[in-house]
């Protein structure tokens, strides 16, 4: 799975300056992604106007199939008309209508050519940002650098990055670095990408984010996978346990845990209270967020409330705590469209999966699981796709298998 710098040199020379300049600003973009929210915007955005004035975009039809368009399409849509039947359009209906435009980066990713080795660079590229980003988390760690605060938040996320976003990355960045180990050809590589294994679940365990040590733990069984190159679930079960005990004695996660259970155990009783009153909602919110939205859903279960609906509803009555979002991609689709909603996200998210997992022996195969996986299961718990870092990151994981045929359900990627 080693590709020279010849056949790399080679293809790129082949490729259009259109092509050329897509391809490097797509992996800028990966790169950018743990190290800040803007300039990955800034990189895309920009690849997407040099594909838009080419005429790339407009091959689109031609590049991909019908069962990859479709769904996206619906997502792009869903939060525009969502805008129509809202009790309310305010700043924040359009700012969730806005980011659709995340989707339109998956298209640029679909039309330009991907071949393995070029996908290799990109994928690696998208580990160099998580190494320096976790490389400055350890020096603020060790006291010898003032840590950032982002959003007011305090904890050690290098560049500046939100634990919200940066678990996910370095989740991902753990199987990538897995997938490379397995595929690696001398014992040197394999040290090196099990070096990175440590050193991003590190980062993870000195950061303060209850949604990034659970999709670790649900996913990594993939990476011991990997790690050992075939499935037995005695030495699988065994290295799991492993990384989850060194994870489980750092501070941060025993402060973290720890709080979150005596906190379950203190108002266990108020829990499913049926009098949501201002102190029960201060004790609790994140249930309060999730009731709210179970009850919206039960009341409008067609069409749901629209785009910004649930934040109009959910701290209009009785000075209730002002929340945009039920903290979960799941319920924020299901209060917002409904049935609708939910099931083009569902829909979206199976082309997604089945694409990916009969490609997984690629490197796009695999990164696109990947993204799939810790935005699907992070997403019950997080409104990733109303974050930027996420939001982005799941559409450019979309892209990867736009060059995927699907014919009889099985869909293959082109080596293109």
């Amino acid at each position: 799975m080693s590709y020279s710098f010849h056949s790399l040199s080679a293809f790129y020379h082949q490729l259009s300056k259109s092509d050329r300049i897509v391809c490097s600003l797509v992996g800028l973009t990966f790169f950018f992604l743990p190290i800040g929210t803007a300039p990955p915007l800034v990189t895309i955005i920009m690849a997407f106007l040099v594909s838009l004035f080419s005429g790339k975009l407009f091959e689109v039809r031609k590049r991909v199939s019908r069962q990859w368009i479709a769904p996206l399409i619906f997502m792009l849509l869903l939060p525009w008309v969502g805008l129509l039947y809202t009790p309310e359009i305010t700043e924040l209906g359009w700012d969730y209508a806005r980011k659709t435009h995340y989707w339109l980066y998956a298209i640029v990713i679909a039309v330009i050519p991907l071949p393995e080795g070029a996908m290799q660079l990109i994928a690696k590229g998208f580990l160099v940002g998580l190494l320096l980003n976790a490389l400055l988390a350890m020096v603020q760690f060790a006291g010898l650098l003032a840590p950032p605060a982002p959003s007011g938040i305090e904890g050690y996320f290098g560049f500046g990055v939100i634990y919200s976003a940066l678990s996910i990355y370095l989740v991902a960045g753990i199987l990538m670095a897995s997938f490379f180990f397995k595929c690696a050809d001398t014992v040197r590589a394999k040290w090196f990408y099990f070096a990175l294994i440590l050193i991003f679940l590190f980062h993870i365990a000195i950061m303060d984010g209850r949604n990034g040590y659970m999709t670790f733990t649900l996913l990594s069984p993939l990476m011991a996978v990997n790690l050992i190159g075939r499935c037995e679930w005695k030495k699988v079960g065994l290295i799991c346990l492993i990384f989850i005990i060194c994870m489980s004695f750092s501070p941060v996660v025993k402060k973290r845990l720890y709080s979150t259970v005596e906190n379950i155990k203190t108002y266990q009783s108020v829990i499913f209270n049926e009098k949501w009153g201002n102190e029960i909602i201060e004790l609790m919110p994140r249930f309060y967020l999730v009731r709210a939205a179970v009850d919206l859903f039960k009341a409008h279960p067609i069409i749901g409330v629209g785009t910004g609906g649930y934040h109009y509803y959910a701290s209009a009555n009785e000075n209730r705590i002002h929340t945009h979002h039920p903290h979960s991609n799941i319920l924020y689709m299901g209060a917002s469209f409904g049935m609708v909603g939910l099931a083009v996200y569902f829909w979206l998210s199976w082309v997604m999966l089945q694409a990916s997992w009969q490609n997984r022996h690629l490197v796009k195969g695999f990164f696109s699981l990947s993204i799939f996986l810790v935005i699907f299961i992070s997403g019950f718990f997080n409104s990733q796709i109303l974050d930027s870092g996420p939001a982005l990151f799941f559409a450019l994981g979309y892209g990867l298998i736009g060059h995927a045929d699907f014919q009889n359900g099985q869909p293959s990627l082109n080596d293109v």
